[in-house]
């Protein structure tokens, strides 16, 4: 009697049909066009800038200025000598979010099956987060399609006929995009856990095959060795980015340590709307886990499946630890690498409750086609990135020749990017200003000798407050309020 490996009968099985390949496309072109829809309709938010800024170099500028993780930029470099326009610049997420779409079906299809690769590939295509991140000039959608590769190439070396060897190449194409994964974002380095632990126990009885994966570890680390130095100086507790990062993360605890879950499969921002759509979004949690212990239960007829369990939690572990000492990177966007391997796991429960419990499945089918509807359909109406290119467009839309402009937004980047006008500009950011005192020591500071003065203000408070404070040297002649409650205003001197 011989034992079947799971996925290798996929290994010899003949040539897909058109109407095999038929599904897999459909859902691929559904995801492009999610992926696509409204590419361009808001303007850059502050990370996307700074994208821009640092990929608008040479390539050896781009590479030694972004010297741990320059793959994207040095990508997103080359495309922008091929266009400019803001849905252009984030086709390029666009694309690689399209081919982690097909690698995860293919993942899911080698290591759980045809129909639980399918049903991945529509989770990740249809979750909110990962939209938002295939329509943005960053690099996560990047990172996340090579990590996929890099994994696709080692399922493939896994569950290789016991009689024979991996093959050469499919070692090294593990090696190669874990490497170019790491060069994206450096957490994807956290992979390298669950791959060892997975490799020593499929192959602890074939020192060749060891010493070919350590061998190929070896180059990739050595290559990977410039970047360590710069990212050793930005992770230490004392570092600039470790105390930025604090005033933006909680630390993980119980509150928010499963948070990711929810948010991998809906949209952060639609559980504020209140006490009913926040706890019913709250709901999704146990469902989801529910889903994933399901798929777990099912690893007798799937002994490869608990493998996305390793890939999904032991880099996790290091990251929690390393936001509790250090930088607070427990976000949804920075551990968004490993969320395919959450679908996978959802994926498996789910065709296991559809094989069994046909009534429940259809509940669930419901019950997810009517939450993630609901946040992806906020995602695309509610506006979600900066003002920026809107303020900057009424400006040059209305402003005439002697006019000055008080830019009152914490960031400048910005205004360099957009504005084309020819305004005298002062740059006096106004995110700090509280009281009073405060507002009319900022308002003492705008340029003089124009008789007419664009403000722009970060926040709609200060706009409350500044009437009264700027009556006795302005007029306000226009005001426009936008959606992330920024403010511009036409001052006319007195």
């Amino acid at each position: 009697m011989t034992t079947q490996i799971p996925g290798t009968t996929q290994l010899k099985a003949p040539t897909k049909s058109i109407s095999q390949w038929l599904p897999i496309s459909l859902i691929m072109g559904t995801a492009a066009a999610l992926f696509m829809f409204r590419l361009g309709d808001e303007g850059f938010w502050i990370d996307e800038l700074f994208s821009i800024r640092d990929a608008d170099q040479s390539l050896i500028d781009v590479y030694q200025s972004t010297q741990f993780r320059p793959l994207y930029y040095l990508l997103l470099s080359g495309w922008m000598r091929l266009g400019s326009g803001d849905a252009w610049l984030r086709s390029l997420s666009v694309i690689f979010a399209v081919i982690a779409v097909f690698l995860i079906y293919r993942l899911g299809r080698r290591i759980a099956g045809e129909t639980e690769g399918l049903i991945a590939a529509a989770l990740l295509s249809t979750s909110p987060l990962f939209v938002n991140h295939a329509q943005e000039v960053r690099m996560y959608a990047l990172s996340l399609c090579m990590g996929l590769a890099g994994t696709l190439f080692l399922a493939d070396a896994l569950l290789s006929d016991r009689t024979q060897q991996p093959k050469q190449k499919t070692i090294a194409g593990w090696a190669l995009f874990r490497l170019l994964a790491i060069y994206t974002v450096p957490l994807n380095l956290m992979l390298l856990i669950p791959d060892g632990l997975l490799i020593l126990l499929r192959f602890r009885q074939e020192r060749r095959v060891l010493i070919k994966f350590a061998g190929w570890l070896t180059l990739l680390l050595v290559l990977w060795l410039p970047a360590i130095a710069t990212l050793l100086g930005d992770i230490q507790p004392s570092s600039d980015y470790a105390q930025e990062r604090t005033q933006f993360a909680e630390a993980p605890g119980l509150k928010n340590l499963i948070y990711p879950l929810k948010f991998w499969m809906v949209w952060p921002f639609v559980t504020r709307h209140g006490w009913v759509t926040h706890n019913l979004y709250k709901f999704f949690t146990p469902v989801i886990a529910g889903l994933i212990g399901a798929g777990l239960l099912y690893k007798r007829k799937l002994p490869s499946l608990p493998w996305a369990c390793a890939w999904l939690v032991l880099p996790l572990i290091p990251i929690i630890v390393f936001s509790l000492v250090s930088a607070r990177i427990w976000e949804p966007r920075y551990v968004l690498f490993v969320s395919p391997y959450l679908f996978i796991l959802i994926a498996a429960g789910f065709a296991r409750i559809w094989r069994d419990w046909k009534g429940a499945a259809i509940v669930l089918t419901v019950v997810y086609v009517l939450l993630v509807g609901g946040a992806l359909g906020d995602y695309y109406v509610v506006q979600n990135r900066g003002d920026y290119r809107d303020n900057i467009a009424t400006v040059e839309a209305y402003e005439q020749p002697g006019d000055g402009l008080v830019w009152g937004y914490g960031w400048k980047i910005p205004l360099d990017y957009y504005y084309d006008g020819s305004a005298d500009i002062s740059w006096q950011p106004s995110r700090d200003l509280e009281t009073p005192e405060a507002i009319q020591a900022w308002v003492d500071k705008f340029p003089t000798g124009h008789q007419r003065l664009w403000l722009v203000i970060e926040k709609a408070k200060v706009a409350n407050q500044l009437d009264p404070l700027i009556a006795d040297s302005y007029s306000i002649t226009q005001r426009f309020d936008y959606g992330h409650k920024s403010s511009v205003l036409l001052l006319t001197a007195k």
